[in-house]
Formats: C-alpha cells, structure tokens, sequence
C-alpha cells in the first residue's frame, strides 16, 4: 500500500506530518497486538503512513517500537510529575495514581489493552537486550519516581510501598487486558492504598 503522489511533489512524509501523533498511533497499534504480531501493513494502516515514510521517520519496526517504549515512559514520567505538583496526602495519592492508570488500562483499540510496555516488553525482553533495557529503565524510573512520591507524603518506608504500589500497578494492567471490571480494578487500588500508609 502506497501514498498517492501528487504532480511535482516528491515521494516522502505528507504535508502536515506529525511524528509525535505517528508514534501515538504505531504504539497502540503494539499495545493491541503485541510486538510480534504486529506487521508494517499494521503499521501503515495505524499511523496512515506509507512504508518509505515510517522507515525514514522512524527506521525499521524494532526502532519504531523502541521509540514507542521511549515515549511511553516520557509520558508515565510526566504523569508523575502533575502528580506530584498536587500535594495530596499519602493514601489519597496512592488511590489517584493506581485509579489514573486503570482508566488507561482499559482504554484501545479493541478494548481494554493494559500498559504498552508491561504488556508487550516483558515478552520481547527475554530475547532482545534494547528492549529489556528499555523495560529495566523504565521499572527503575517508576520504582524511584512513586518511592520519592510517597516520601514526599509522608510514607515511613517509601522505598519498600514504592515496589509494592508498582506491582500493583503491574497486576492492574494484566487484569485490565484479561477483561476484569472497572469496580474490580478500583477495589484493589483501594486496598493498596490502604495498606501502604
């Protein structure tokens, strides 16, 4: 499947090419699907781009996916951060950002697709050492940014809650893509919460 091209235009990216929306759209297409049962025909139809222009935006589909797990990570970062900047006190905090996530769990393509890099690097990572280094910084990042968050709110073992509260945060994907309900979901971020002040 190609691009038309239009009279005395080049081949290459379309007028109004937004990598960022390009990489949005390539990443579901991965969190749906998973890495490995996702084509460049998938790619293409996701991101309405022509093959030329993915491998010139992005290179071939391991670095398109790469850059997807880059992305997300950024994201779940800045996710922290306007966490962060509300100043809620501990349980209240815990209860936010377990229950913020569940509403992205269930959120894609087809239904509830749980997290792009828990649901699809954990397989890639056994047999791909970019993708289990991706998958190691971001378990790093997100143990370090919840633990400085729950220190910030007063936990008297942030380290120790941080691990538990990504776990669970872990868990809740893998439920969400299983299909368990929303009520489910939100009772056991509640008893998270409630355990880890």
């Amino acid at each position: 499947m190609t691009e038309p091209v239009p009279r005395g235009r080049s081949r290459g990216r379309p007028r109004g090419f937004d990598p960022d929306l390009a990489l949005k759209a390539a990443a579901e297409r991965f969190r749906t699907q998973g890495y490995a049962a996702t084509s460049l025909d998938d790619l293409v139809d996701a991101t309405g781009l022509a093959r030329p222009s993915l491998y010139a935006a992005f290179g071939d589909k391991r670095a398109l996916y790469l850059a997807a797990l880059g992305r997300l990570s950024a994201r779940v970062e800045k996710a922290f951060d306007g966490l962060g900047a509300l100043g809620l006190p501990l349980r209240p905090m815990v209860e936010r950002m377990l229950v913020g996530a569940i509403q992205g769990y269930l959120s894609g393509e087809q239904g509830p697709a749980g997290c792009l890099l828990i649901g699809t690097a954990t397989a890639e990572a056994a047999t791909d050492p970019q993708v289990r280094a991706a998958l190691s910084a971001f378990l790093e990042m997100e143990d370090r940014r919840i633990e400085g968050l729950l220190a910030d709110a007063g936990s008297t073992r942030p380290a120790a809650c941080a691990r538990i509260v990504a776990s669970v945060l872990h868990s809740l994907s893998v439920r969400a893509r299983a299909g368990e309900s929303r009520a489910a979901l939100e009772q056991i971020a509640r008893d998270c919460a409630a355990m880890v002040v």
